[in-house]
């Protein structure tokens, strides 16, 4: 489709302030714009790669290349120097967020366009143009192209962080070893029991919380002291330590009595659960030992939900007091902005007057140029018709030319004849009478001359007088009838 006129007209204006050569600039990227419709002009700043920036025109849009028999659509960016066309254009491809680049021959890994017909641009500037270079460009695209899919991610598998287990049950002494039942049951053989609620469940302090929220932000706390269950009963899953370990807090002092080889049945220890005996290096330093006593049972955590809700009912922040530089900076800024809105409008409406006044004239000057181009049309049209006509008389008179050659020439009395018998007659007796008056004459300058002498000179003369006579009265006669006497 054509390029829009107020395009064209944008285009012009921009190039006449910075570009060297206007016209030539303006008529190549006039004839790529209207080519490849897909690219769209606008003026950038570009960065060179000494640091300099400059205000350069920037074309920026796509390419359609037919790669394997499927139109591809590649992403350009076409900046036009201030020396164009004495220096060649700067061309990169702009890859978008699905798109990546593909280095080649002739495109480098930040997406610059090298060719040959760049590098000789200058050698051969007066032919060479952008939409050539655009057309190559689409030639080498079609085979090597400078973009590809960027390839998806693929889906991390967030795995669910285990604790780490806990540490090995240390093996029991010989003595009791020996005296332990036989109806142990391992606990891979037969899933441990919950254990049974509490009586008197204390709520969750914030401490508790505190540490059941942040489990996992930070390694888990060592197993509390208990007292030694019966040999007999059930050792406690793994999974049940962590979610026991996880979640109960510290006991008190009063709940670990001093470990020994003998264990003694607690009397809050659930059926079904045995502390671990702790191992020599994780025993923490020795007591006296004290008799036991009742000590609140701890919160059943394996009823409670995995996640505890956070208190989210913050105390709201107070509002950030004003900034007076900004306010100070924004009012200048909107007053400077107002001023020069309304300077720019006087300028306008100051420009207006003279504006109208020169489109009036303009208006005026284009119907006397349309009057005089009208004027002007209808004398052509009748001076091409005397051409026409003076053409044809011309080939006429050559005609004419060439074919009196071929006669003979024409005696002069043959020519000189009267258009009536009886002027024709008196044009003979005017010139014979002329003729006599000569030859008396030159009978007297004979005589004077001794050439002749004088009784032939009178005898002579006697005769042509006589006759001079006679033709002089026949042409007066024919003049009187003919009412030319007067001439005669």
């Amino acid at each position: 489709m054509p390029v829009q006129q107020h395009v064209l007209n944008w285009l012009y204006s921009v190039l006449t302030s910075e570009y060297h050569d206007v016209n030539h600039t303006y008529n190549d990227v006039a004839r790529v714009l209207n080519r490849h419709s897909t690219l769209s002009p606008r003026t950038d700043v570009h960065t060179f790669f000494d640091g300099t920036s400059a205000l350069l025109l920037h074309l920026s849009g796509t390419i359609p290349v037919v790669f394997r028999g499927s139109t591809y659509r590649f992403p350009l960016s076409i900046w036009v120097p201030h020396a164009y066309p004495r220096e060649p254009p700067l061309v990169y491809v702009t890859p978008t967020q699905s798109m990546v680049v593909r280095p080649g021959q002739h495109v480098d890994p930040q997406g610059q366009v090298y060719h040959p017909y760049l590098a000789r641009w200058s050698d051969f500037r007066d032919k060479s143009t952008l939409e050539d270079f655009l057309a190559v460009l689409t030639d080498v695209f079609a085979k090597e192209p400078p973009v590809v899919s960027r390839q998806a991610p693929r889906p991390v598998q967030v795995e669910r962080s285990t604790p780490p287990p806990p540490p090995p049950v240390p093996p029991l002494p010989p003595e009791m070893a020996s005296n332990q039942p036989r109806h142990i049951v391992s606990n891979e053989q037969q899933p441990p029991l919950l254990p049974p609620k509490p009586q008197d469940s204390q709520p969750l302090d914030s401490q508790t919380l505190a540490v059941t929220a942040s489990r996992y932000d930070s390694a888990p706390p060592l197993p509390p002291e208990a007292q030694e269950a019966p040999v007999h009963e059930q050792v406690l899953r793994p999974q049940a330590y962590v979610d026991q370990r996880m979640s109960i807090p510290a006991p008190s002092p009063q709940m670990a009595p001093p470990m020994t080889h003998q264990t003694a049945a607690s009397p809050h220890t659930p059926h079904g659960l045995m502390s671990q005996p702790r191992s020599p290096w994780i025993e923490p330093p020795t007591t006296q030992r004290t008799t036991p006593t009742p000590a609140a049972a701890p919160p059943n955590i394996l009823d409670e939900p995995q996640e505890v809700m956070a208190d989210t009912t913050a105390v709201a922040a107070p509002p950030i007091p004003p900034n007076p530089e900004k306010d100070a900076l924004l009012q200048q800024l909107a007053e400077t902005l107002a001023t020069m809105r309304k300077r720019s409008r006087q300028q306008d409406e100051s420009s207006m007057a003279g504006l109208k006044a020169q489109r009036g004239a303009m208006l005026a000057a284009m119907a006397a140029l349309q009057s005089e181009a009208s004027q002007l049309t209808q004398l052509s049209q009748v001076l091409t018709s005397n051409t026409k006509i003076l053409h044809e008389a011309l080939h006429k008179a050559d005609g004419v030319i060439e074919g009196s050659c071929n006669h003979p020439a024409a005696e002069m009395d043959e020519l000189l004849v009267a258009p009536t018998v009886v002027a024709n007659q008196l044009y003979n007796l005017v010139a014979e009478e002329r003729a006599l008056g000569d030859a008396i004459f030159m009978l007297g300058r004979a005589v004077e001359r001794g050439r002749i002498s004088p009784a032939v000179f009178a005898k002579t003369t006697r005769s042509l007088a006589r006759e001079w006579y006679l033709k002089k009265a026949l042409a007066r006669k024919i003049g009187e009838g003919m009412g030319m006497y007067s001439h005669i």
